[in-house]
Formats: C-alpha cells, structure tokens, sequence
C-alpha cells in the first residue's frame, strides 16, 4: 500500500502539474512574441476549433445530465452539480492539448526545426500536411474529463458523439493544411 505522501506526490502530478503547466502555457503565450504573433496570424483557422472545443465541452456536460441523471430527480441534481466540472475540465484538456500543439508547431516554424520524417510524416507532408510533434496531454485528466463524458454521450447519441470524434481528429488535419 501506497505512504500517504505517495498518494499526495501521485495526486499532484497526476491532477495538479496539468493545471500548472496550462498556466505556464497561457504565461508564454501572453509573454512570446513568436508564439503570440503565430497565434494571432491564424485567428480565422483558430475560431472554428474553438467553436468546436465549445460544442464539445457541452455535448459531453449534457451528455453526462442525460446519462446519469435520467429520469429520477435526485441523480438529476447530482448530475447537475457535475456539469461545471465536466464543462471546465473538458474544455482544459481540449485546449490545453492544442495550445501545446500550437505552441510546438511556432517553436517548430521559429527555430526552422527539422520536420519528423517516419513513413507517415511523410506521406502526410506529400499532401500538404505538417503535422509536427505529439502534443502534450494530461491523460488522467483527458480520461476523466473527456473520454469518459464522451463514452456517456456515445450511449445516449451516438450520432452526435461519432460526429465530435471525427470532427475532433479532422480538426488539426485541417489545421495543419490550411496553415501554409
């Protein structure tokens, strides 16, 4: 069995250093030219994947109201009282994991980095599509947050879940062959 100060050091890295590092991700955005100027030179591909990561955070919020609330009044409450937390959480992991792909592909463009070249990279850049690094993700969070209220959504509409899945792993395809 884990010491108690296991658990705390577990807790933090796992629920905590995301938090920290969005952040600090938010801080250099705020403080990079490079990075700044990078995102604010795409503000018109930006605002659709926003919209989308909106949409997204809602479907799963609503999507967890509908699953675990059903029809009885007191899940109802429970689940009301969850929706802030799937909001907010759903929409962090969303954009903290593309702003650290944002963030990978500036450094990427600003130190003429060279590009990944596996079989993929390249048959994906033959079609006009960098895709650079894996972006950084809080996977505990994602799970918790993300994949789990999606799963909820999946059951109670799956059209609309499959709808965000592919809309969500298009999304930076699209990205990253509108951004020339």
């Amino acid at each position: 069995m884990l010491a108690p100060m296991d658990k705390a050091q577990i807790a933090q890295t796992l629920l905590l250093d995301p938090l920290n590092e969005g952040l600090n991700l938010l801080r250099r955005f705020q403080e990079a030219k490079g990075f700044r100027s990078y995102v604010m030179e795409r503000k018109a591909l930006l605002y659709p994947i926003g919209m989308l990561m909106v949409i997204t955070s809602i479907a799963c919020a609503a999507g967890t109201v509908m699953y675990v609330g059903g029809t009885r009044s007191a899940l109802v409450l429970l689940a009301m009282l969850l929706v802030p937390f799937v909001l907010a959480g759903s929409f962090f992991v969303q954009a903290y994991t593309f702003a650290s792909w944002l963030e990978e592909r500036a450094l990427a463009k600003a130190l003429h980095r060279p590009r990944a070249a596996g079989p993929i990279a390249l048959r994906l850049r033959k079609h006009g599509m960098d895709m650079g690094a894996m972006p950084r993700v809080p996977w505990v969070l994602a799970a918790l947050f993300l994949a789990l209220p999606m799963m909820l959504l999946l059951s109670i509409s799956p059209a609309l879940a499959l709808a965000l899945i592919v809309l969500h792993v298009g999304a930076p395809f699209a990205f990253a062959r509108l951004d020339r």
